[in-house]
């Protein structure tokens, strides 16, 4: 995991000037404004700052043929212009980590939770054996931002100079100064990028989008993949679930035909020879909750029947409350009489994803 302390000396001090406030985690707890912060997530535009992402430099004359042979996804699709999300497992079909793949300057880049770094590491170095593919660690010295908002397609183009319509297309900025930044659209609410670059240019970067958005911290970004249905894989839930569970394949992040992998046979028999038994779905929560990742959530409904769920990812909602994202049964879930309650007989909402999440539809 990146540390605060270990960042490009540059950036560091460019979001202490921000007042930029890092935890034990290396996140940004906030800005100075917490309630504020996450106010502006509803519409935005936001920015943040996601060094405490990991990010995997891999090079070599035989990084092609060695990723495919590992990740979910079909590696064949990643060009200069489209990165993708690709889940990588094990033999038993449960995700390790889950990462963004793109091109920056000719080379494959890994994206992912930062807290899995090392051991995700280890793992890739392992299995390469002979073959020509090195990974490097670039997490403190390419710099990670993430912007949002309603209108976040128009920032981009009008302040940066490129256009990235598409959900993980990809295109460098069009400015002097600013040319190193490769621009990833990323699924959300609403219009969101991931950019990356040397932290000289992005500085720039950030000071043209400042100039029309608010800085929101690490923790409340995350509601941009709660609301979106995006799973986060880390140090609690790595090794935990299912790709299917995960909703990886309603995300694209599964390709079925593309050949072997690590736990492909598991994950193909689940989407070929029978329906998908747990899902991850999205709750709201009236009260505020204390979740964390891979714990175990029960609810009740009016029956006093219990529902077990797992939580995959959980955040103070905008107004009040929380949200979540929690992987539960798909029968039990469907057999549920009345409202579904918490433990303490506040109401437990299920909200519609952006995409389906059962087989029928």
């Amino acid at each position: 995991m990146s540390s605060s302390a270990t960042l490009d000396p540059q950036w560091l001090d460019f979001l202490a000037a921000q007042n930029a406030q890092f935890d034990e985690a290396g996140k940004i707890a906030t800005f100075g404004q917490p309630e504020l912060e996450r106010f502006l997530i509803k519409n935005g535009p936001v920015l943040t700052s996601l060094t405490h992402q990991a990010l995997l430099k891999v090079t070599g004359s035989e990084v092609d043929a060695f990723l495919q042979g590992q990740l979910s996804n079909d590696l064949k699709n990643v060009t200069d212009s489209k990165a993708q999300l690709s889940a990588y497992s094990d033999p038993q079909g449960q995700v390790l980590a889950l990462f963004l793949i793109f091109k920056y300057q000719g080379d494959l880049y890994l994206n992912f939770d930062g807290a899995l770094k090392e051991p995700i590491l280890k793992r890739l170095r392992m299995f390469v054996l002979r073959a020509d593919v090195q990974f490097t660690d670039v997490s403190d010295s390419l710099i990670q931002i993430g912007f949002a908002g309603e209108f976040g397609d128009l920032d981009i183009q009008r302040r940066l100079s490129t256009k990235v319509k598409d959900v993980y297309e990809t295109d460098y900025i069009d400015i002097d100064g600013m040319r190193d930044i490769c621009v990833v659209k990323v699924p959300g609410p609403y219009h969101r990028y991931a950019l990356f670059g040397p932290a000289e240019q992005m500085m720039e970067a950030w000071k043209s989008l400042r100039s029309n958005a608010d800085v929101t911290n690490s923790y409340d970004w995350n509601l941009l993949n709660i609301t979106a249905g995006v799973p986060e894989v880390n140090a609690n839930t790595t090794g935990k679930f299912v790709a299917q569970f995960l909703n990886l394949d309603k995300l694209d992040a599964i390709n079925f035909k593309k050949g072997c992998f690590p736990g492909q046979e598991i994950i193909s028999r689940m989407h070929y020879r029978g329906k998908v038994t747990k899902r991850m779905i999205r709750i709201r929560f009236e009260e505020s909750l204390n979740l964390t990742a891979g714990e175990t959530l029960i609810l009740k409904d009016s029956n006093e029947k219990s529902h077990k769920l797992a939580v995959i990812s959980s955040n103070p909602n905008i107004f009040n409350g929380t949200i979540c994202l929690a992987i539960g049964t798909l029968r039990s879930l469907g057999a549920v009489e009345g409202d579904l309650l918490t433990e303490s007989g506040s109401s437990a909402i299920i909200e519609p994803l952006p995409y389906s999440v059962t087989d029928d539809e």
